[in-house]
């Protein structure tokens, strides 16, 4: 059986939740910046901190994708944090399908 690849995501800047939606994923990945996607089809979650990114939000960052891993995969899904690695994962997605709702972001974040 064949699955497309859908990939949903937030970016995360100043405290700010940024839509993700229908950008390239390596778009998003900018040095002063944290952004969140998940493949609910694979269970990976990939979490990206730019280095110049505010302390605050690579810990809501943090927080959002871990708490996600327990949600929706039981613990079970893979989160990918490593730089490197999340740049060559997100080369296979063509775009951001959706970006995650916002109910699920408040009930981790607050």
């Amino acid at each position: 059986m064949v699955y497309a690849m859908a990939l949903r995501g937030i970016v995360i800047s100043r405290g700010e939740i940024i839509s993700a939606k229908d950008n390239s994923p390596n778009s998003l990945l900018k040095e002063d910046v944290t952004a969140v996607f998940i493949d609910d089809v694979r269970g990976k979650i990939f979490l990206w901190s730019g280095r110049k990114a505010k302390v605050t939000d690579k810990f809501r960052a943090a927080r959002l994708a871990h708490m996600l891993n327990w949600k929706l995969f039981g613990g079970a899904g893979k989160v990918i944090q490593n730089e490197e690695d999340v740049k060559v994962e997100l080369q296979k997605y063509h775009r951001v399908d959706d970006d995650i709702p916002r109910t699920e972001i408040a009930s981790i974040l607050g």
